[in-house]
């Protein structure tokens, strides 16, 4: 399988919930590696990482790399992209997220989708629209797709293992 990059959710060095449903969806579709921005994360975190399913972890830290929230994820995401050559990236559908998502997407040259709600194995991503009157399934024609998913819409699960 190949990987499926998760960039990390944190506050104040906790895994968020979100990232927990990013790599419960990240499980379904590749292997998940964690990517994560900024002072390397503690026992905790990594416990966290663990359970959820995170394969490995990439940490991101450099002088100055949290001045700024946004670019420096990109740049982060971007080079993680290089090492791994993954299948997808899956961010949690934020302000900041997906900032950080577009600005990767045109790193890397790939497309972008938005407020997905679930991914399947074939990376066809599903959106609900127009208030969820509308479901509509996308997918992104060239290059790495970038996905942002929006929280509460996948029930993180732990991992098997």
């Amino acid at each position: 399988m190949a990987d499926v990059l998760v960039l990390v959710d944190k506050s104040d060095g906790a895994v968020k919930k979100s990232t927990t449903e990013l790599l419960t969806l990240a499980r379904r579709i590749g292997t998940p590696v964690a990517v994560w921005v900024g002072p390397a994360p503690d026992a905790t975190a990594l416990g966290v990482l663990g359970e959820f399913g995170a394969a490995s972890v990439l940490v991101a830290d450099a002088d100055g790399i949290t001045a700024s929230p946004v670019a420096p994820v990109a740049d982060a995401l971007a080079a993680a992209v290089a090492q791994t050559s993954p299948s997808a990236v899956l961010v949690a559908s934020t302000a900041e997220g997906k900032e950080a998502a577009g600005r990767l997407a045109l790193k890397i040259g790939g497309g972008i989708i938005t407020d997905a709600v679930d991914v399947s194995a074939d990376l066809v991503a599903t959106q609900s629209v127009f208030g969820g009157s509308t479901v509509v399934h996308s997918t992104v024609s060239n290059g790495t797709p970038v996905i942002t998913v929006r929280g509460n819409s996948i029930a993180p699960e732990a991992a098997a293992t």
